[in-house]
Order: structure tokens, then sequence, then C-alpha cells
């Protein structure tokens, strides 16, 4: 008998020769800005990802891998596969710098590998280099010096608490109405949890008419914003929130600003910026409003133009790279957006010296190490201000409310007031004269000597309020210099009027309107909506609709002369409230089920006001359902 023929594992075992070999050249542990040594911290709960370069001295091979990690240095250990595939050849090989960058910077040269997310939490995580697999056969590839166990060090950080204000408004004839769509706020909400140093965005948003007519400007914009904060803020709302006003481009482009870059932390600092689809030549995810957020909020928490690309102001001059990059020529930083399926969004990596910082005017926007780091101490610094309250205290269960009505008017109520400022002009314009209905922080932000209040009584007599001014961000070199009065003063319900003062002169005055009414028969109701939005005809639909009367209105529809309205919600049984709209002469508002994510029960109030004084009627607890 002669000898068996051969299996076909055997002349696979006979003809396949040794395995290949590969060498760990590098390793680092990034979440959206890194270096190979590790500088930049690593916050605790945020999408992490190593990435292992490998050398191949020979041939070209394309490997997977497996990576172990563990929350003890002695396991137990759980196994992490590569989301994709890493090319290897030998012109890619080497541990320097130079000789990594090109790894770095394409993950298709990189074994990369997502942590799970239980393994990010504060403190130390332990990881080493499984096996390594040919791509194409799944054969083994030998590891010529495995990595053994090493550790990152994840950070506890603050999120981002982030209120953004649809403004809502009409152009046109006939009239079409714009906002941001949701896309918009999604791209939003994502850039920042992706590039931001944070865990994640707090975020929430509500869709408000722009008292404003259209065109208007970012600083009437934030004007808007800023009466919308003080009334949440009175209204029991997180007084550490950054407020961010968004404004579809459908009806034209508004450029964005910050009105204040504070140097303290102060949350209440506001911004408002554009967004829509288009590209500006490279950002091609749907959505710009995402990273132009990003440049005005950075405003919000400290952070200055560096001075780089057509007309970006040169305002810190510590910014440590080159033309605004990310890195410096030798590409020593390299960036990582870890990307968004349910946006479509790959990951991708973000070479350091092609890639440029937020705070820039230049292409290809990411965060850079030094305002990653910027931003997370400021709002570590604003967390020690305004510790978050991690309570649910929502009960939207359904109760049987009573109408609750009253007049909220007293000896010497506090005031929010917004004007805006022209300093090179000299002007100035009330924007909005606000009661606060409840107590409210003062600011970190002091008084600016340039600025005041007179407050005129009714004997004639007057009394000098300070007043916090905040200089416009994102001023172009030949624009005005202009900024936002945002303060909150005392003034006596019957006084006669305010000035507001610039260098001693008066260059705006307000005068209140006759006593408010209390609103009556305040109610929701069904209507047919044949509205356009967006530029595209809607199908006729019923929505829900707020409305008031006001007894001392001429007519139904509108206000009474010199009254103006603010409307507030609570889905927590009136301990907090979120305002609607501030500013408002008509008698209604829509209102939509989806601006109370996840409530089942609200309750509506309005404030009808004449500046100084004001009367509140609010609703029974209504089913959400219902409108």
């Amino acid at each position: 008998m002669g000898a068996p023929a051969p299996t076909i594992e055997k002349v696979e075992a006979a003809t396949a020769g040794p395995p290949p070999q590969v060498r760990v050249d590098g390793v680092e542990v990034v979440q959206a800005i890194q270096e190979v040594g590790g500088a930049v911290p690593l916050i605790a709960e945020k999408r992490t990802y190593v990435r292992v370069y490998l050398g191949a001295p020979s041939s070209a091979i394309s490997v997977r891998g497996e990576l172990r990690v563990a929350r003890r240095a002695n396991g137990p250990w759980t196994k992490v596969s590569s989301f994709g595939t890493a090319n290897l050849d030998a012109t890619r090989t080497g541990s320097t710098l130079a000789q990594l960058r090109s790894r770095r910077e394409d993950l298709s040269f990189s074994l990369d590998f997502r942590v799970p997310n239980r393994f990010t939490r504060t403190g130390t995580l332990w990881f080493k280099l499984g096996a390594v697999r040919n791509a194409s056969n799944g054969h083994a590839v030998q590891v010529t010096n495995p990595l053994g166990p090493r550790t990152a060090t994840f950070l506890r950080s603050p999120k981002l608490r982030l209120r953004v204000i649809n403004l809502r408004y009409s152009t046109g004839s006939p009239p079409v109405q714009f906002a941001a769509t949701e896309s918009d706020l999604e791209h939003l909400e994502s850039w920042l949890t992706r590039a931001y140093p944070i865990p994640e965005v707090e975020f929430s948003s509500v869709r408000v008419n722009a008292t404003a007519p259209w065109p208007f400007n970012s600083g009437q914009a934030n004007a808007q914003v800023a009466a919308l904060r003080a009334l949440d803020v009175a209204g029991g709302r997180d007084p550490g929130t950054h407020y961010y006003g968004i404004v579809s481009d459908g009806g034209g482009f508004m450029r964005g600003s910050a009105n204040a870059i504070p140097t303290t932390p102060d949350p209440s600092a506001v911004a408002s910026g554009p967004t829509g689809p288009r590209t500006f030549g490279w950002d091609i995810d749907g959505s710009y409003g995402d990273w132009y957020g990003g440049h005005e909020l950075g405003h919000t928490v400290g952070r200055f133009h560096p001075g780089f690309c057509n007309g970006n102001s040169s305002d810190d001059a510590a910014y440590p790279f080159a033309n605004g990059q990310l890195a410096n020529a030798d590409g020593a930083f390299t960036g990582l957006d870890v990307g968004d399926s349910e946006l479509g969004i790959t990951a991708s990596a973000l070479p350091g010296a092609a890639w440029h910082d937020v705070m820039t005017y230049c292409a290809f926007q990411w965060l850079s190490s030094y305002t990653y780091v910027g931003v997370r101490n400021r709002l570590v610094a604003e967390e020690m201000l305004f510790p978050p309250d991690d309570d649910d205290n929502d009960d939207d269960d359904g109760m049987n409310g009573v109408p609750d009505q009253m007049a909220l008017t007293g000896p010497a109520n506090p005031v929010h007031v917004t004007a805006l400022v022209n300093l090179t002009d000299q002007s100035g314009q009330f924007a909005y004269v606000t009661p606060i209905p409840g107590t409210f922080p003062e600011s970190s932000t002091p008084p600016d000597d340039r600025v005041a209040l007179r407050v005129r009584l009714q004997d004639g007599t007057t009394r000098i309020e300070p007043a916090i001014f905040k200089p416009d961000t994102c001023r172009l070199p030949d624009d005005d210099e202009t900024g936002l009065v945002d303060t909150v003063v005392t003034v006596d319900p019957d006084a006669a009027g305010l000035d507001l003062l610039l260098d001693g002169y008066v260059v705006a005055t307000w005068e209140p309107g006759p006593a408010p009414s209390q609103a009556e028969n305040v109610r929701v109701t069904r209507v047919r909506d044949t509205d356009r939005g967006n530029g595209e005809e809607r199908p006729s639909t019923d929505s829900a609709v707020l409305s008031w009367d006001d007894p001392s209105a001429p007519d139904e529809r509108v206000g009474a002369p010199g009254a103006q309205y603010a409307v507030q919600a609570s889905t927590d049984r009136g301990q907090t409230w979120i305002t609607l709209a501030v500013g408002a002469t008509d008698t209604s508002l829509p209102v939509d089920a989806d601006q109370f994510p996840g409530a089942q029960r609200v309750r509506f109030r309005v404030l009808t006001t004449n500046g100084f004084s004001q009367t509140v009627a609010e609703t029974m607890d209504l089913s959400v359902r219902s409108l």
C-alpha cells in the first residue's frame, strides 16, 4: 500500500511557510486630539480609541487584531476587535515621530480599537495587544515585540450644559417661515460631543419666534437669547447652562457672534450663529452650524481668536501652533473625529498640519490641544460655581391642576435689561426690559464704567445703576465696535423711565406703558395650519395655539398698547419654567408637543408686562398629547 494522500490542511501547512512578522512601532489613546506621548488629558466617559501602529519590515499585508482591556492590572480581560483593517508595508515602518506620521494621519494604516464605554469611567484603564491576523485569510501574524499591559488614566470632566434657542423668522412675499431643522440641531449636538472635552452635551432646545424683523443681526439675536435666559434662570432653570441662538440661513445669512468673552467663569455669556447645508469648500456632512456653533460657544467659555485666516482678529498671543493649525510642521498632534453613524459621519483622522483650530477663521476646523485643554479648564471652573443638579425633579404624572393667577409686583422688583450699544458712533437702543419673576444670581462679570442705567422716578429724582456691558465678538476689521448691555437692576414699579448712559451721555431712553392687566381666558386650541415653512409648502395640519385675552386690548388678536408678553411652560408642576416667548405683542403663540420631550403634563403661564411691573396668569396642567 502506498502512502496516503496529504490532506488539504497538510498541503497548506507545507506551503504556507513561517507566519508574517510585524512589530509594534507605537500606540496612543485618543478621543479628539492627541500626540504620541499622551499629553492631552483623557475625559472619563468620552468615546475613546486605542490606535496601534504596526510596522511590516518586508512584504505588504493587511491585518486585523484584538485588544484586551481591563480595569485592574490582573484582569479580568475583555477582548475588543479592531473596527477596521490596517494596511502595512515597508514604507511605513519605524517608531520616530516622522516615521509614524503617515499611519497616525490615516485610519487605514493603523490598527484601531474602540474602548467599550464601561472601561472609560474615571480611573485607570489597562490594555494590551492580543492576536493579530492576516485580514485576507485569517492566519496568525507574529508580533515580534508584543505590546504588554499599558495604562491610560481618565479624568472626570463636566458635561456641557447647553440650551439652544431656535430663532424662527419669516421673510418674503408671501411670507415664508424659516427655522433650523432637526438635522441642524443633531449635527450641533454631535459635533460638540465629538470635538469638545466633555463626556456628553446636556442638550435641550426650543423654537422661539424672533421678535426682531428679518434681516436681524447676531447682536439682536443675542439680546433676545439673553432675555430668554434671564427669564429661564429666574424660573428656576440651571444658571450654569450656556445659551446659544441658532438661525437658519434659508432666508439669508446672519453672521454669528458671542456677546462676551468672559475672563472668569460666567455662563451668562450668550452667543448665536447661522446654520444650513453650505460646505464652505470643506464641510460636507450636511450642516455647517456644528463647528460654527463650536466657535461661538468657545468664546463664551473664554476662548479668544488666535488671529489666522481672513479677518480673524489676533487676540490670543499664546496660541502655540503655526498658522492656526492643530500642530506645527512636524504633525506631532493629530485629531480624531470619531464620527456619528446616525448622521452618516464616518470616523477619520485629522492631520494636525492640515486642520485648524476652531477659534480661527480657517478651513478644516477642529479643536487644537491648546483649545481643548482651555475649554475643559473653564468648564471645570464653571461647575464649581454652578454645580449641576443631577436629581430628576420632573414629575410629569397626571394631576388635577388648579389655575393659579397672581400679580407679581413689588416695591423694588428686579428688572432685566438688554440694550444694543455702538461705541463707535456713540449710540444705543433698548431691546428688552423685563421684570424677573423670581431670584436671579449675580453675574461674575463686573459692571463697565463706560455704561450705566439711570432710573427716572415719578418725583423727578434719578438714581444711577451700574450696568454689565459685553462687547461683541467676531467683528470684521471695518465693523463698528458694538456690544450688549445684559444686566439686572432694581426698579420701582411706578418709575417713570430709564436712560442708557454711555460715557455719561444719554444715548437711549425708555418709558413704561400703562400698568399691565392680567391675562384672561388662557387656553390651548387646535387650529388648521397652512403656513409655509423652510421654503416648502407643508400640507395642512392641525396645530395647537396658546392664546389669551387682555382686557386692556382694543382687539383680541393683538395686545394692549404698551404691553408685552412673555410665555413660559412648566413640566414639573410649576417648580421650574422654560420661556417660549419674550417681548411678544400678539395674544397667541403656537405650541408644539415636541417642545416638551418626555413630559406627560405641561402648564403655561402668560406674563403681561409694561417693563417695570407684570401680572401672571397660569393654566391648569394639560396633557402634552393634546398639543
